[in-house]
């Protein structure tokens, strides 16, 4: 998983069974009339009407309860934020974000700010609240995609696959689909996201332009100046890929850094790499590329601070996925290569359907069609994935049908296992050490749990140090402390066997073990992410200077590839 900052949460915002189905509300709004919303298993589709103000409260209103809660959780954790980043949180909180919202209107073209207000007013809340709200519901994503088209599909026209990473918070964050009809002249689009979030992390509109945003944890999150949201631009006025491009190269602060895969319904594809102020683009020579979280483009690869094993795993697994389909992949075949999970025998590891994939969607721009899972996370790619059409008729396509695994013993195990493993972890989070050592000893005991083994032993070890148990604790990390192991899993085993070897007096292998980990490190060079390795890089140095004996363990992270 990500480790969220206050970076990452600015950047992430800018970036960032049919016959079941119930309508939930309609009439959300006696001026519109025609708001209107449905559900589809896990999925919430809604329709607005009118001015981004007005589809802004119609959000809240068809939304209820969802918004409410949400509202306060997001909240709640933009005051973390605020908190966490001292002078420089209080000025953004108490000053720009108040700014933005009064003046930024001026160029901020997209509509961003009248809809976080109009969400805000029905909420009864100050308008600055909704930019709040939006920022404080980006926690901790990552996301893997494929683009394709021409030689490597099956007709020709261009499709895109995606796997939002995403946590559902433990099922109050559903998925969900908004159709735009803006009275503005804007084109009519569809929006992938979650109540709150009024960006599109996946996007399509009428023209047939499609784009998906990635997470890109660039060197340059934010701009300075009042921000333009192109992100939503895009939908709301482009036409095709050159046309986004040209929108993308428009100076000025864009609101955050993003990944954009970009298709048409001419059968374009791109990938343009954004910072706050600027962009490269990438296009494949031969049809097709998959991606995840990190640059491939020169000249952003100086810029990019998020490179880790977990993206790049992701992203080869993508590529193969996609490789065994060239030349045949159709919206089905799509489904297929997004369900895909063999890097790895194990669930919480990282994978295309791996734990924390929260919107799992197919987008055929020819057609102004995406299909979306109905069915919630964990587990989320191997649902019936129902068509959404931009002008919202489709009854002569067909949803693409569930994995038959879904239905598997094994899979519904899964669901246990992670609310488990979710538990566990906050337990954890609030002290509880003890209670969650033990659920993570029991899993360990199960056969065939399906769980990472190293990963395991890292949190069971965590568990032990925390308690005073350093030699169980080492005896738990040595079994992480191997080939086998993920990179994060080793590198992160190898510091604190140091650190339990100082506290054990025991200098010659403490040092011996901070070798090891800088040399693990030194060995992995191009996993460079700062919020991962600049931590790690700091003990190392910080106990081959001194004995940590008179020194806490520092916080570390989970490592477990699961939704919190």
């Amino acid at each position: 998983m990500q480790r969220t900052t206050w970076r990452h949460a600015i950047a992430a915002a800018g970036a960032m069974g049919v016959a079941l189905a119930v309508v939930a509300g309609s009439d959300a709004s006696a001026a519109e009339g025609r708001a209107r919303r449905t559900d589809h298993g896990a999925l919430i589709v809604i329709d607005l009407h009118g001015s981004y103000e007005a589809m802004g409260r119609q959000q809240v209103e068809l939304l209820a309860a969802e918004t409410r809660e949400l509202g306060e959780l997001y909240g709640d954790r933009w005051k973390g934020l605020v908190r966490s980043q001292g002078f420089l949180g209080r000025v953004v909180n108490g000053l720009v974000l108040p700014v933005w919202t009064t003046f930024g209107g001026w160029r901020e073209d997209s509509g961003l700010f009248e809809e976080t207000a109009g969400i805000a007013r029905a909420l009864a809340a100050r308008d600055s609240d909704g930019v709040r709200y939006l920022y404080g519901g980006v926690f901790g994503g990552g996301s893997t995609v494929f683009a394709a088209t021409g030689p490597a599909t099956a007709d020709g026209r261009a499709l895109i696959g995606r796997n939002v990473d995403w946590s559902d918070d433990g099922g109050r964050r559903r998925p969900l689909v908004a159709r735009y009809h803006p009275d503005n002249g804007d084109l009519v689009h569809l929006t992938v996201s979650w109540p709150l979030i009024v960006v599109p992390i996946v996007g399509l509109n009428e023209a047939g332009l499609a784009v998906s945003i990635n997470f890109f944890d660039s060197d340059q999150m934010f701009g300075l100046g009042f921000p333009r949201y192109l992100y939503r631009r895009l939908l709301q006025r482009a036409r095709t890929v050159d046309e986004a491009l040209a929108l993308l190269a428009e100076g000025g602060n864009r609101g955050g850094a993003g990944f954009l895969v970009l298709a048409d319904a001419g059968g374009d594809v791109a990938l343009a790499e954004c910072s706050a102020t600027r962009c490269a683009v990438f296009r494949p020579a031969d049809g097709w590329f998959g991606h995840a979280n990190h640059s491939r483009t020169p000249e952003m690869r100086d810029h990019d601070e998020g490179r880790s094993a977990d993206t790049d795993r992701r992203r080869r697994a993508m590529e193969a996925a996609v490789e065994r389909h060239l030349g045949r992949i159709t919206p089905e075949i799509a489904a297929t290569i997004l369900r895909d999970r063999s890097n790895s025998p194990f669930m919480n590891d990282a994978t295309v359907a791996n734990l924390r994939v929260l919107n799992p969607v197919v987008v055929d721009p020819q057609r102004r069609l995406l299909w979306h899972s109905t069915t919630q996370q964990p587990l989320a790619p191997f649902g019936e994935m129902i068509p959404l059409t931009v002008d919202g008729s489709t009854a002569d396509v067909a949803p693409i049908a569930a994995d038959p695994r879904l239905a598997t013993a094994g899979m519904r195990g899964e669901i246990a296992t992670v609310a488990a493993m979710r538990q566990a972890s906050r337990l954890f989070a609030v002290g509880r050490v003890g209670d969650a050592g033990a659920i993570w000893d029991r899993l360990a005991a199960e056969p065939a749990n399906g769980l990472e083994p190293r990963r395991l032993a890292w949190a069971r070890a965590r568990t032990r140090w925390s308690t005073g148990r350093l030699a169980e604790a080492d005896v738990l990390l040595a079994d992480a402390d191997v080939d086998q192991a993920p990179f994060e899993v080793r590198a992160h085993a190898k510091v604190v066997r140091a650190m339990i070897a100082d506290r054990q007096a025991r200098r010659d292998d403490a040092l011996g073990h901070y070798r090891d980990a800088a040399a693990w490190l030194d060995a992995h060079a191009a996993y460079d992410a700062p919020t991962l390795v600049g931590p790690l890089r700091r003990w190392i140095a910080d106990g081959v200077a001194a004995p940590a004996l008179a020194r806490r363990f520092p916080a570390m992270p989970d490592l477990q590839c699961i939704p919190q």
